[in-house]
């Protein structure tokens, strides 16, 4: 008795980003304004901060900010929020077994973090205590929220001036993107581009003409290397074991890449071959794209998660320049 293999290729959604286009740069809702993003950054120039309590927080603030509504997918973002950190007083309390208080002028800055640029500044004053100096910092780290008036205003002026660099240097990102896909770099293309704000209007618009053509780029490119991949298993193994690595290769490729016939192909001659070695015979289920206004609408959010699964992992890269802001 024959045995049926069912060879599937994977659906994939071709991003034919639909965006809305306004003719004006204005500044407008605070819900709209709340789609720009920082990144936190604590600086190595803090002195005296135990390891733990910088790591705490580095946290405290990345959650502070993603609660207000800024919170951005990479470590690696533009604009920054950065604290510095001074001990205005620090006391050993005579207890079994004995604490620590600490008083901290936290500062907080919101800038530039590439240009070294500061928008705005601001200090929290707060106490903590702790069985150890670790731990008193981290109690009193937990005042930083997005509820404190000194660290809402210091977003909500800072906003206006992230706002403008988008407006002002829409054309020297656009071509940040361009330099980036004819490097190759589409993932990193793609970035710059789906980082850009709704509310920067002018810009968001010409970015989402773009978008299609740099991840139409990008599927092509990784199409044509994945057949190369999956050709190569094959002819380096044809057998049941070659077979199912290539197959998992082509498997892969996005059915909307100029190459995909090529998978196509190298799939049948496969399926042909195993046939004769094994006497089994292979159905291809070829999953076609549905273009449908499901699709569409989900096609922005779909941009974004690829470039979150991209730079989730990603290390921070970015030596930030914040001389001179403290």
């Amino acid at each position: 008795m024959k045995n049926s293999i069912k060879f599937c290729f994977a659906l994939a959604a071709m991003l034919s980003v639909t965006r809305v286009a306004f003719s004006q740069n204005t500044l407008s809702s605070y819900d709209d304004l709340g789609r720009l993003e920082l990144t936190s950054y604590v600086s190595d120039q803090i002195e005296y901060l135990p390891v733990v309590a910088r790591n705490n927080l580095q946290s405290k603030l990345a959650r502070a900010v993603n609660q207000y509504g800024l919170g951005g997918s990479t470590s690696n973002g533009r604009f920054i929020i950065t604290p510095n950190v001074s001990v205005l007083s620090k006391n050993v309390i005579a207890s079994a077994p004995a604490s620590i208080a600490v008083v901290l002028d936290i500062g907080l800055f919101v800038g530039d973090g590439v240009s070294g640029t500061k928008f705005s500044s601001g200090s929290i004053t707060a106490k903590g205590v702790g069985r150890t100096e670790a731990k008193a910092y981290i109690n009193a780290f937990k005042q930083i929220s997005p509820e404190n008036k000194e660290f809402k205003r210091i977003i909500e002026q800072a906003k206006p001036k992230i706002l403008e660099y988008y407006n002002t240097r829409c054309d020297f990102i656009l071509n940040e993107a361009k330099v980036a896909a004819a490097q190759n770099k589409f993932d990193l293309a793609l970035l710059h581009l789906t980082t850009i704000p709704e509310v920067s209007k002018d810009c968001y618009t010409q970015a989402s003409a773009l978008i299609p053509e740099l991840y139409n780029q990008k599927i092509d490119n990784e199409c044509l290397q994945k057949v190369n991949k999956a050709r190569n298993a094959w002819a380096t193994d044809p057998s049941s074991a070659g077979a199912a690595v290539a197959g998992k290769i082509l498997a892969s490729i996005n059915p909307n890449a100029s190459c995909y016939k090529d998978a196509v192909k190298l799939s049948k001659e496969i399926g042909n071959r195993m046939y004769e070695l094994t006497d089994r015979k292979w159905d291809y289920i070829l999953k076609q794209q549905e273009l449908n206004a499901e699709v569409q609408k989900a096609s922005l959010e779909t941009t974004r998660e690829l470039m979150n699964a991209y730079f989730s992992n990603q290390p921070q890269t970015i030596m930030y320049n914040v001389h001179g802001w403290w």
